[in-house]
């Protein structure tokens, strides 16, 4: 019994050592800094709605940090959605996590060219999975502004769905995260 006490002291003091260093690698990978926007968004800091569809969940975020063509969008909890050009290509703090993902550029879906998407995200044992999907473009007959991503892999289907505002960027999506999550569906609050 005294032993085990003393491993997990050990173990308690070596994490409560080690998190400020994992906070300043996360922090410089996103762009941000302990005890910055991160914690608190900048006042009238643009906002999309983030919804994780398969649990009914509806929220705000707001632009905590902006980087090498990256948004971050941070929430009151400090969960963190990561955007390249209204791409879903990360999140942090939802538990089984996405990762990373390699994504199509939203010129190429509306142009109907189909590309390759890599995913990583978290299985329940903090392992990163990569997934690598065939993907195929669907265009809403009516709706020229609509357009979906069919894509395969071994483990299943996905559909990724899109809506274009007159500019071309994605003005709403909704687009799959990971494995123990499902999709979120991603909104400009502006519109």
């Amino acid at each position: 019994m005294h032993r085990s006490m003393l491993t997990l002291t050990a173990l308690l003091s070596l994490t409560a050592c080690a998190a400020p260093l994992v906070d300043k690698v996360v922090g410089r990978v996103a762009g941000i800094s302990a005890g910055s926007a991160a914690v608190k968004p900048a006042e009238g800091a643009p906002q999309i709605w983030f919804t994780l569809t398969g649990r009914g969940i509806k929220f705000p975020m707001s632009l905590i940090s902006q980087r090498d063509g990256v948004n971050v969008y941070g929430s009151k909890d400090g969960s963190q959605v990561f955007l390249r050009n209204g791409m879903l290509i990360g999140t942090r703090g939802f538990g089984r996590d996405l990762m990373s993902a390699a994504t199509p550029t939203p010129a190429s879906l509306r142009a109907g060219i189909a590309q390759p998407r890599s995913y990583y995200d978290l299985d329940g044992a903090d392992t990163s999975l990569r997934h690598q999907f065939s993907c195929k473009i669907e265009r809403d007959p009516a709706d020229p502004n609509h357009v979906s991503e069919l894509c395969v892999a071994d483990i299943g289907t996905i559909r990724n769905e899109f809506w274009f505002d007159s500019a071309g960027s994605i003005s709403k999506s909704r687009q799959w995260m990971s494995q123990g999550v499902g999709y979120a569906a991603v909104e400009r609050k502006d519109g």
